[in-house]
């Protein structure tokens, strides 16, 4: 069974999250320690020192952890929980329920709105308000007076904060299930679009195929024999011309619809397609390819390697031509370079403009299928395009 490309699931934006808040944490160190600056109830700060020790250490470990590994649900959950236990620490260290370490309990449901699901962020912020409830009548300060009110009435706005990051996190779960669905239509109508070119393509190239070459076929022969008799030089002139509109048809038929990617395979018809373009370029063509296949998104793959080389041979005028092909664990790698005039970095978007949309409908479609299109060019330094689809099973 061929492998299934579908779009990128939200993962990458759920790790995205987490590195963005283990950046958040780095701040907050700071405003731990100035916040202990401004002097409270416990004089003794040796317990609050071991505690931010221990918490740089955290913050520090989980900025490299999520900048190097892939981001999940349970290590989210996990470092909402330790984030808790270490800002109850350094409050309850410091003062209590008048700690200036208190404040960074509010950081704590408005982070987890962004990262877990409804459910989980009034977990977490049930049990923010409880840790700031709890921290505040272990420590001495509770006992000064008018200090329960003050707990009840900070505990109160954590409770409020909390409830409005539930719905938060409800609202941004309703319209991430929304982009899915989109995202998921998107790449069905990029399916049935592609399967009608083909299909328009594929009649297109039988009706020059079996019609118009096989008539031009019939005037050869008609020529060559009357050739044969009467001598004629702009006969031979004829036929010649014949015979080469017969080989401009057939090219077109392959440009159209390629058969080899249906008889022999992706990597095959890439190969083909590859020394065609280096030829009709006049340039020397380095080809690399590591791929087993098959999978759903070579006709994607096919359809911007096609154009992309299409356009080496017509803008490019380069003498090399790099055409690479690599399956990875990740997923497959499609790489065309040249070292040809190149363009502005604005070029694309300004032919998008003129109404040339080859290279922008290109990307969208590789877009659609879950994957990336990126380019690098500067005038007179050659071009390089590296496509990239995931891996799905």
């Amino acid at each position: 069974m061929p492998r299934r490309w579908v779009p990128a699931s939200p993962v990458a934006a759920a790790g995205d999250a987490e590195r963005y808040i283990a950046w958040l944490r780095l701040p907050a160190i700071a405003l731990f320690a100035a916040g202990e600056t401004l002097g409270g109830p416990n004089p003794d700060h040796t317990a609050f020192v071991i505690g931010l020790t221990l918490f740089s250490a955290w913050a520090i470990g989980m900025l490299a952890w999520t900048s190097l590994r892939p981001v999940g649900d349970r290590l989210a959950l996990g470092a909402c929980i330790v984030d808790i236990a270490a800002i109850t620490t350094l409050t309850l260290s410091s003062g209590g329920a008048f700690s200036a370490s208190r404040l960074a309990y509010f950081l704590i449901p408005v982070t987890a709105a962004f990262r877990l699901r409804p459910w989980l962020t009034g977990a977490a912020a049930a049990l923010t308000t409880s840790a700031y409830v709890l921290q505040a009548l272990a420590n001495t300060s509770h006992r000064q007076p008018g200090a329960i009110r003050h707990i009840v009435v900070e505990a109160g706005f954590l409770a409020w904060v909390g409830s409005a990051c539930v719905l938060l996190s409800f609202l941004l779960e309703q319209r991430t299930g929304l982009v899915r669905r989109l995202a998921e239509e998107r790449t069905r109508l990029l399916a049935d679009a592609l399967e009608a070119e083909q299909r328009e393509r594929q009649e297109l190239a039988e009706a020059l195929h079996d019609h118009a070459i096989q008539n031009l076929l019939s005037a050869r022969h008609e020529l060559e024999e009357a050739a044969e008799l009467a001598g004629q030089p702009a006969l031979d002139r004829a036929d010649g011309a014949l015979a080469a509109t017969v080989t401009q048809l057939r090219e077109a038929i392959f440009e159209l619809h390629p058969y080899v990617l249906e008889q022999a395979g992706f990597e095959l018809a890439l190969r083909s397609i590859a020394r065609d373009a280096a030829r009709r370029a006049g340039a020397d063509l380095r080809l690399e390819v590591d791929y087993r296949g098959p999978c759903d998104g070579e006709q994607v793959l096919f359809s911007a390697a096609r154009e992309l080389l299409a356009n080496v041979v017509q803008h490019a005028q380069a003498s090399y031509l790099g055409v690479r092909l690599v399956e990875t664990a990740e997923g497959v790698e499609l790489s065309v370079e040249d070292d040809g005039h190149g363009f502005p970095p604005d070029r694309p978007a300004e032919q998008l403009a003129n109404g040339h949309i080859g290279l922008a409908s290109q990307r969208v479609r590789v877009e659609a299928a879950g994957g990336s299109m990126r380019w690098r060019s500067r005038p007179g330094s050659g071009t390089r395009v590296d496509i990239r689809l995931p891996a799905q099973a």
